[in-house]
Order: structure tokens, then C-alpha cells, then sequence
């Protein structure tokens, strides 16, 4: 099967998981017909392709597929109702639907191609029911589709991939799959908003208007930890929450700027454990902590102690404001050390810190609102690091100072 550039640089890339984002009508289908092609080639295989349903899988490739393998005389058997191809090599090809994974337990898989996975049962459909069945083969997997935002598993899989032995991923626009013109894609541009347009011809993962963090950039913000960091004088930001509370470490570097190297997150727990767990990972560093400000109140739980001052007598020096800022300013604080006016970059997270990115990517305001969703889970990290970051480098406000005389009751003073 002929492949363009693309498709031929995926099809050559020898690791086991493949994640590929690419644009509409860049060729994906023809992309995954020659992935189960090439893997039915040898002998007393199981191979599956599957896609949103059974439905969708029989109307995107059943016909193709059916053609291409009666054209190459590979077919010995066509089942029409099971949407299934006994090859005369006594290899197997079958189309499913991801309506009900659970109907997919029991197998054992050599290959498997997973269409459309940003509109499957993700989630449940690899972890519980593929990744098992290709374990005993050790088959490998094809995952392949256009992007349906950040907070879809599709995109969690292609951040995976980056940093995992044996993964790879890519993406590819609709123009580099060279099927349709550069005419056609600029005219769509007139009907679409920017948005669909990215998401839908640039295969790119959209942030949603109401990210938080809506400056935090991957290519931007996260990078590859050194052996060597520098950490004697710790910043430590921490959320005083029970399941989860946490902790993101920061260290300061040159020209101010700020780099998340590790995170903390213990679940049912308290402020002296967390104490603990910073000793236990950083025994000789000095710790400046920058905690939520109502840790100040006395707990009748940590025996009349407030959170603050269990904090001061693990040694740590805590900073922390008397009564919180307002929210937009801790938030304004924060996305101006990632991305400021003059396009400067003063804070990153390295690979390691997962969940941090994983909270910066999806930590959202309430749909039609500027206040931060506190129901997802991912408000939590995000408050442990801009605490620091907020109190460290606050949003410098403009003070109007009054030039006119000042008055006393009413007259001016000469």
C-alpha cells in the first residue's frame, strides 16, 4: 500500500504504542488499514480494529478493508454480520464497536487499532479490557484521531507517550496529508471559528476558554529535570486540604526564575505528615512554605495548633499573607510568571511533577464564570503552587495618588 510522507513516517517508527493526532480527512483511515494490513501478513494473528461503534466501524471501514484483502486473495472467509475476515493464513482481522467494552473481555490480541479515540470509551476500553489482552502476545497498538480538547483521554495518552519507553506519537495537519488543498483549508476558515478550525484541520489540543491556567504551554512550560539542581532553599507552596493535601517544590533560579522540580500528594492525611514527607525528601534544605492563609486559625484536630504553626515547628519558615488576596489576582500572579506581555517565561514544571500538569492542563472555571471549579479535583495542586508563585512575585496594582490640595473640612489648606 502506497503511504504519504507522513503515514509512512508512522507506519516505520518501531515502537510498540502509536498515538497519532492528525487533521480531518488527513488519511488516518488508510493509515489504520495498512497498520492491520501489515500486522495480518503474519500467520494465526488476532488483530481488532475499533472505533466509536459497531455502526461506525462498519460504515469507515469494512468496505475497504473487504476490497483491499479480496484484491491481495489474502481472504479465505468474510463473516458479514460479525464484521470479521478469516485470512487463509489462519489470521484474524475483526471490527468492533467501544459502545460496551465489557463485550470485548476474553481475548488475546496481537494488534490492535483504536479509530476515532477521542470519541471512544477510552478509559475503560484500554486500561480494564486491550492493554490485558495484548499482554500474553505482546502485541502492540495504533491509537488514531482528531483531538476533542485537553480533558479527554485521547490527550492524556498523547502526554504518555512523550516520556514512556516504548510509546510514540505525532501529529500531522490536514494539508500534510496532502489530500486536501491549501484553497479548500483556507476557505473552511470563513465557517469555522479559530478554534474548531485548529482543533479540526491543525489536529491541535484546544485549551478551553475557561482554563485556569490559560498561559501554561507544554512546549513552553515543561521541561526535561537535571541531575543537579540546587536544593538548598526550597519554596514550598501547600494546599491544606485532607484527601489530597499537597505540596509543589520550587526552586528559584537566575533572573528570578522559578522551577517546580517535585510535588507532594497524600491522601487522608494531615500537616505534620506532610511535614514529614518534606523532611524525609529534602533533609538538608532550608524550607520557605507559602501555605494557604487560613491555615492560621488554630485546629482543635492538631491540638489547638494552627497549620501554620505545625509548619514553623518542623523548622520551615512560613510565609503566608494575613487574609487571602482575591482569587483573580493569585490567578493573574500566576499566569504572568508563565507568559507575561513581553512573551517571558519564568516558570516551569519538569516532566516528573505529572500531576501538576495534569492540574495546570485541567484545572477550569465554572461554565459562564471567572470562578475556579473546586468539583474536579484539580484545584488543589493548582492552589499549592500559586500560593508560592502568587506571593513571591504578587500582581503589582497601580496606586492613584490624588494631586489635588488635600482639604480640611471642606477647605483647602494654604
Amino acid at each position: 500500500m502506497k503511504l504519504a510522507t507522513w503515514q509512512r513516517t508512522v507506519a516505520n517508527d518501531p515502537a510498540r504504542f502509536k498515538v497519532v493526532v492528525a487533521g480531518r480527512r488527513a488519511g488516518k483511515t488508510f493509515l489504520a488499514m495498512r497498520e492491520l494490513c501489515f500486522r495480518a501478513k503474519e500467520p494465526n494473528q488476532e488483530i481488532f480494529y475499533i472505533t466509536t461503534s459497531y455502526r461506525a466501524a462498519k460504515m469507515i471501514m469494512w468496505k475497504p478493508l473487504k476490497r483491499k484483502l479480496l484484491r491481495l486473495r489474502w481472504a479465505k472467509k468474510i463473516n458479514e454480520s460479525e464484521l470479521s475476515i478469516l485470512l487463509k493464513n489462519g489470521t484474524t482481522i475483526s471490527l468492533k464497536g467501544s459502545e460496551d467494552p465489557d463485550k470485548l473481555r476474553g481475548v488475546s490480541l496481537s494488534y490492535c487499532v483504536i479509530d476515532e479515540a477521542a470519541e471512544c470509551k477510552l478509559v475503560e476500553l484500554w486500561g480494564e479490557i486491550i492493554r490485558p489482552a495484548l499482554a500474553d502476545q505482546q502485541g502492540g497498538a495504533l491509537f488514531i484521531g482528531t483531538p476533542r480538547g485537553k480533558s479527554n483521554p485521547l490527550y492524556d495518552l498523547y502526554v504518555k507517550a512523550a516520556t514512556t519507553d516504548n510509546w510514540c506519537r505525532y501529529t500531522f495537519t490536514t494539508l500534510d496529508g496532502g489530500f486536501v488543498s491549501a484553497s479548500e483549508i483556507e476557505a473552511a476558515k470563513t465557517d469555522m471559528t479559530l478554534t474548531q478550525f485548529r482543533q479540526e484541520f491543525l489536529a491541535s489540543f484546544e485549551t478551553s476558554d475557561n482554563q485556569v491556567a490559560w498561559a501554561f504551554k507544554h512546549e513552553l512550560h515543561v521541561v526535561t529535570p537535571l541531575m543537579d539542581y540546587n536544593t538548598s532553599i526550597l519554596h514550598v507552596g501547600i494546599d491544606f486540604n485532607v484527601s489530597p493535601i499537597t505540596a509543589a517544590i520550587l526552586i528559584k533560579g537566575e533572573n528570578d526564575i522559578l522551577m517546580c522540580i517535585d510535588e507532594i500528594r497524600i491522601y487522608g492525611s494531615n500537616t505534620n505528615e506532610m511535614c514529614d514527607e518534606i523532611k524525609n525528601r529534602y533533609p538538608k534544605s532550608k524550607v520557605f512554605v507559602y501555605p494557604d492563609p487560613s491555615g492560621s486559625r488554630k485546629q482543635t484536630s492538631s491540638g489547638g495548633n494552627s497549620d501554620h504553626k505545625i509548619l514553623e515547628h518542623a523548622g520551615f519558615v512560613v510565609k503566608a499573607p494575613r487574609k487571602h488576596d482575591p482569587v483573580k489576582d493569585r490567578i493573574n500572579a500566576f499566569n504572568a510568571r508563565l507568559s507575561n506581555a513581553n512573551d517571558e517565561h519564568r516558570l516551569f514544571v519538569t516532566r516528573d511533577c505529572k500531576y501538576t500538569i495534569e492540574c495546570l492542563d485541567k484545572h477550569s472555571f465554572k461554565p459562564g464564570t471567572t470562578i475556579p471549579d473546586k468539583d474536579t479535583g484539580f484545584d488543589h495542586m493548582f492552589d499549592a503552587i500559586s500560593y508560592a508563585v502568587a506571593y513571591l512575585y504578587p500582581i503589582k496594582k497601580k496606586i492613584t495618588v490624588d494631586q489635588s490640595q488635600p482639604k480640611r473640612w471642606g477647605h483647602a489648606i494654604n
